[in-house]
């Protein structure tokens, strides 16, 4: 027994040995692979660069064998497409106060001849914004019915269908199998989580009215997430009527699309004249006239609210001075309603200088546009406050042609938005200097202009937007709704960047004798899904931002989700690959080698260390998303782990960048619209260009 009992300390003894052992063993490997991993990420950062490095010096040095690289920096004036040279404005702190006038010069009020005050005299000078346009209402509890349908109060529809305008409808998905794929994909069951809970009483709006209900389908989460039915919307056609023989009440509009975001029942092109009175919202503008091409219309009396602050004491907008911006010779697309008074009333406003087809600025040569992206784009951001620029970027040396616009009417192109940060008195907090900013995807379309019959960009965002205490939804947007809004746009207070893309690989179909291939539709697609997940958060009602998961990361997982889809298509389909070998001279086949160079350029950025994130190769949780997963030390390493493996996509500019510079390479055309708080002046906020690393 005495024995027996010595050998018991000296077990213990030994155990309590073994298990410092096994955790200084253990210890030692997480660090040994935590450094292996840090070397690997070193090394193949290194080799990503001086790839990117090599591949740029042999794009320059092709260019120059077949014909010596010219520069041209042009600035075209009127309609006689002359190229002159840029006028560059010097990073002195005095530019802004004298550019807009010191606050003590106010000019003598000019009033016009004749100010119309009669609203019906003018209503011809007025267009409706959408051809089926209509606010969203969510139905109660009791009135839900299957597939998610909700209630459409009608604004505005075409003219057979006139009697539909002030009539509550329903508006309900097709029964299509591809739509349907959509709608069951993204319907969840939405309880929130103790972070979403969190995320309210910190500020943000989430969708409180879904909570608790179950199998919630895409158009309850875009008409419940905000407190109130705000949410106004455009239909894409087509859209199918059903009137109910039975009911005269119930009309239903039957969708295939989702809808997209607009603000305003109606729309003018104008310049603004002046304040009327000193302290008031009214101001006198002139209309467009088709007729003169100039803003000699009739005059009328508008309001500009002046929009409340929000919590960080910032407004999105403001009408100090806007009659004086640099922008407003050339005019102002208004977008709102008529008041109780007949005063109509502004509630979104774009410039119609950044939605014309002629650039301010020309660069040619793939390493002259390389470097203009680089270190030109955001160069000076701070100094031209309240103003904006349009910039053409050609990989392809000058030609003779090289005045005329590269759009035409119907071509569309690819929109890579980003925005900066706010400066200045009441600016926002930078940590460590870094300025985020938001990246996000849309579409541009070259259209008719129904006030003036030019050529203009019609822009909607793709926007995978976080839950935020603005209100602004993740969803299809018009740029009227999403930066023109003046009380949740971003036109007024941030310096934004939108590249639009023209590459035929990209833009058009493809049509292997009856097989469809639309990479542009399979974007729209993915990024449809990843919209309606982040309204519902994946069913937590929370998509929440963090340095490692955000909106790049996730509309970066929608690109690479493309590519796949449409390389797996293409590879497992034997009618498609015979058809290529078939026609290997065809223009459709040069198309497609580029689409497939292009894919694996894009690959390279998006997963630069070769390394596929799990959540992007099973597209099943986004980076965004909040889950009730225990916070651990180690989920906080894996995610980290995520966000290096992805690292050129974790802040927006370097995304925008990377991506733009990877289809000047495949041959692409860039246009460049930048605004920097453009609108009216606050004297107390100044654009900070984010931070690209």
């Amino acid at each position: 027994m005495a024995a027996f009992s010595s050998i018991i300390p000296t077990i213990i003894l030994l155990a309590g040995q073994f298990f410092e052992q096994f955790i200084l063993t253990l210890l030692l490997t997480i660090l040994a692979v935590v450094f292996g991993l840090t070397v690997f990420i070193c090394i193949r950062i290194f080799v990503n660069w001086l790839q990117d490095n090599l591949e740029e010096n042999s794009h320059s040095f092709r260019a120059k064998l077949a014909k010596k690289s010219r520069y041209l920096t042009a600035k075209f004036a009127g309609r006689k497409n002359v190229l002159l040279e840029p006028q560059f404005v010097e990073n002195d702190p005095s530019y802004t106060a004298d550019f807009w006038g010191g606050e003590s010069e106010i000019s003598e009020p000019l009033e016009p001849e004749i100010v119309c005050e009669n609203s019906a005299a003018v209503a011809y000078l007025y267009n409706p914004i959408a051809l089926w346009h209509g606010r969203l209402i969510l139905p109660l509890g009791e009135q839900r019915e299957t597939y998610g349908s909700v209630f459409f109060e009608v604004i505005n529809a075409p003219k057979k269908y006139q009697n539909f305008i002030g009539k509550i409808a329903f508006l309900k998905w097709s029964t299509n199998r591809q739509v349907q794929f959509f709608v069951h994909a993204v319907s969840q069951d939405i309880s929130f989580t103790k972070q979403t809970q969190k995320s309210q009483k910190s500020g943000n709006i989430h969708p409180d009215r879904l909570n608790g209900w179950r199998n919630v389908g895409p158009l309850e989460t875009l008409a419940g997430s905000r407190h109130e039915d705000s949410v106004t919307v455009m239909l894409r056609r087509p859209v199918i009527v059903i009137n109910d023989s039975s009911s005269s009440d119930r009309q239903e509009l039957i969708i295939d699309r989702e809808p997209v975001q607009i603000i305003g029942r109606l729309c003018a092109l104008v310049s603004i004249l002046q304040r009327q009175k000193p302290d008031s919202d009214k101001f006198i503008v002139r209309h467009f006239s088709k007729t003169s091409q100039q803003f000699d219309g009739a005059a009328e009396i508008i309001r500009i609210p002046q929009v409340q602050p929000d919590k960080n004491g910032i407004a999105r907008s403001t009408n100090h001075r806007i009659e004086q911006s640099p922008l407003n010779p050339d005019g102002w697309y208004i977008y709102g309603e008529r008041d109780e008074d007949s005063i109509f009333v502004v509630q979104a406003i774009e410039p119609r200088k950044i939605a014309q087809l002629t650039p301010d600025e020309t660069h040619f040569g793939l390493k002259k546009s390389l470097a203009y992206l680089s270190s030109e784009n955001w160069q000076n951001t701070t100094a031209e406050k309240g103003q904006a620029k349009r910039v053409l970027l050609s990989p392809n040396d000058a030609t003779e042609n090289t005045a005329i616009s590269p759009w035409q009417e119907g071509d569309i192109g690819i929109v890579i938005h980003c925005f900066g940060g706010i400066g200045g008195k009441k600016g926002e907090s930078a940590p460590l200097g870094i300025v985020t900013g938001h990246f996000a995807f849309g579409v541009a379309k070259v259209v008719r202009d129904r006030f003036t019959s030019e050529l203009r960009f019609d822009i909607e965002y793709k926007q995978v937007y976080a839950h935020n205490p603005d209100g602004i939804v993740a969803g299809s947007s018009k740029w009227q709704s999403y930066m023109g809004d003046l009380q949740r746009g971003w036109l007024g207070d941030r310096p934004v960047c939108d590249i639009i893309c023209k590459l035929d690989c990209v833009c058009y179909d493809y049509d292997f004798d009856g097989i469809i291939l639309s990479p542009l539709t399979e974007l729209n697609q993915q990024l449809d899904i990843m919209m309606a997940r982040y309204r519902s958060g994946d069913g937590t009602g929370a998509t929440l931002v963090t340095p490692a998961t955000s909106c790049v990361q996730d509309s970066s997982q929608a690109i690479y989700a493309t590519i796949k889809k449409i390389t797996s298509e293409i590879e497992s389909n034997p009618q498609i690959q015979d058809w290529l070998k078939t026609n290997p001279t065809d223009a459709q086949t040069q198309r497609f080698h580029q689409l497939v160079a292009l894919g694996e350029s894009l690959e390279k950025v998006l997963i630069p260390l070769g390394i596929v994130r799990p959540d992007w190769r099973k597209n099943t949780r986004l980076a965004g998303i909040d889950s009730e997963l225990k916070k651990t030390f180690f989920a906080g390493i894996v995610n980290l782990i995520k966000a290096a493996i992805s690292y050129r996509t974790m802040l927006p500019k370097r995304t925008q960048d990377e991506i733009a510079k990877v289809l000047l390479k495949q041959g692409a055309f860039l246009w460049i619209i930048r605004t920097n708080q453009v609108g009216g002046f606050d004297p107390d906020i100044e654009p900070l260009a984010p931070t690209g690393l």
